[in-house]
């Protein structure tokens, strides 16, 4: 399982605004400062090197101009928010040609099948879920817990299913997951907030005949809560 290395809550107010608020699709039309745009996407590796991204809202875009990225591996499936402008000269096959001056790369991660001796080292520690979305074959998490910047402790984020509990929310027809945060006992001095990205494929079989997702939090200030993500609000 991955770990967030560094403690990086550098999205910007502009980025939650357009992504969160705005709709991704807008983000193509908005400056968000003096020289880009951004949205967020999913990369796609054609070959090698050579990469496109699939956004959101169900448009492809090619990097038709990356002069401006050095030294990036692009991985399929990888999540990642985008700075670019737009090119003139279309590609072929693709709704969108840009010249990217940024890829910021969203943790994206697999959902766990969390057995019931994993608790303890997958923790339990406070974080709120303050939106969640679905994009193609990802479930999307803004998400704020506290940290202290001086101590350098990683923590751990993990979406789980909790083998030791089939339904915890009593609501039929949803799947119930857990945002699980292990803080590693690091103190909670300073906010901070941060994108996720799950990835639904090894949930797919249980996702069968569902309505949606419920998702169990332990929050900030009032306790175990559940946020409901519906399948048809998001298509």
């Amino acid at each position: 399982m991955d770990v967030i290395k560094k403690l990086q809550f550098k999205v910007m107010a502009t980025i939650m605004i357009c992504l969160l608020g705005w709709g991704f699709h807008s983000c193509l039309d908005e400056k968000v400062d003096s020289y880009s745009r951004l949205t967020i996407g999913t990369i796609k590796v054609i070959e090698a090197n050579d990469y496109y991204f699939a956004l959101d809202d169900g448009s492809t875009m090619y990097p038709g101009d990356t002069t401006n990225i050095h030294n990036y591996t692009p991985v399929t499936g990888q999540r990642a928010i985008l700075y670019f402008d737009l090119l003139d000269e279309k590609v072929p096959g693709y709704d969108y040609n840009a010249l990217v001056y940024r890829i910021e790369d969203i943790l994206t991660k697999d959902i766990y099948f969390m057995p019931t001796e994993k608790e303890d080292s997958i923790g339990d520690d406070r974080i709120n879920l303050n939106n969640a979305w679905l994009s193609g074959n990802y479930v999307n998490m803004q998400y704020q817990f506290y940290y202290n910047e001086e101590s350098g402790k990683v923590h751990m984020l993990n979406l789980v299913v909790n083998e030791a509990n089939d339904n915890m929310s009593n609501e039929e027809g949803y799947l119930v997951l857990e945002l699980r945060h292990n803080a590693y006992h690091d103190e909670q001095r300073t906010p901070g907030k941060g994108l996720v990205s799950f990835k639904l494929d090894n949930i797919a079989r249980e996702m069968e005949g569902k309505k949606g997702l419920i998702i169990r939090i332990n929050t900030l200030y009032d306790g175990v809560q559940y946020k409901k993500v519906d399948f048809a609000s998001n298509k």
